[in-house]
């Protein structure tokens, strides 16, 4: 095995770096980071040379954007997804806020997690809260919630999402690993992507060992 390279190094000391991203789009690499508090944060996109080419922090009214980025991803469309504490936190490719998702109703309690990219490109994101998976549009609509009932999940913290096999893949805080298949209904149409279905079901295959 090769010894690791150091790829970049922060010069702002106080600044930990929390979430990384590498876009299949650009190349580049998307940093999440915020202060020791958790209090302000940042993303930062590094290029090939290792180079800063764009950081994003305020709204357009010079507001911060994030409180402490904890999981980052990236949208088909080149959007940028950020889990921050209470919300998730939208901005399109060049660091303009597109929206904020703060709950699927209005007063309840949101924590996000781990957050990936799926079919149509919507947004799946873990809530510790509820324990679900929350499926969100592009534009930041609530469309339902996955996993409802799985009480052995716990707190769902990581996700990742095969475009190949379209296994979605959970990790819990209860030291197990979910993997959930997608399944297509019987009244799916002969015309439709069948790689891509508008609703889906999911199963259980495989439950990490104790």
């Amino acid at each position: 095995m090769k010894p690791a390279t150091l790829f970049a190094e922060t010069t702002v000391s106080n600044r930990l770096p929390w979430c990384v991203h590498w876009s299949l789009l650009t190349g580049d690499l998307l940093v999440g980071m915020s202060d020791l508090f958790g209090e302000t944060g940042k993303v930062i996109r590094f290029d090939q040379t290792r180079q800063i080419i764009q950081t994003i922090q305020y709204d357009d009214t010079g507001l911060d954007l994030y409180k402490c980025p904890l999981y980052i991803t990236e949208n088909n469309n080149g959007d940028i997804a950020v889990s921050d504490e209470g919300a998730v936190v939208v901005t399109d490719c060049g660091g303009k806020h597109r929206f904020s998702y703060i709950s699927s109703q209005s007063g309840s309690l949101f924590e996000p997690r781990g957050i990936c990219i799926y079919a149509l490109s919507h947004i799946l994101v873990c809530d510790i809260i509820t324990g679900t998976v929350h499926r969100i549009s592009q534009d930041g609509q609530f469309l339902s919630y996955l996993l409802i009932g799985f009480d052995r999940i716990g707190e769902p913290l990581g996700l990742s999402y095969d475009v190949n096999t379209h296994h979605v893949w959970v990790g819990s805080k209860n030291k197990k690993v979910f993997i959930y298949k997608y399944i297509e209904r019987e009244n799916t149409r002969k015309d439709e992507d069948k790689s891509c279905p508008k609703e889906l079901d999911f199963l259980i295959l495989r439950l990490a060992p104790e």
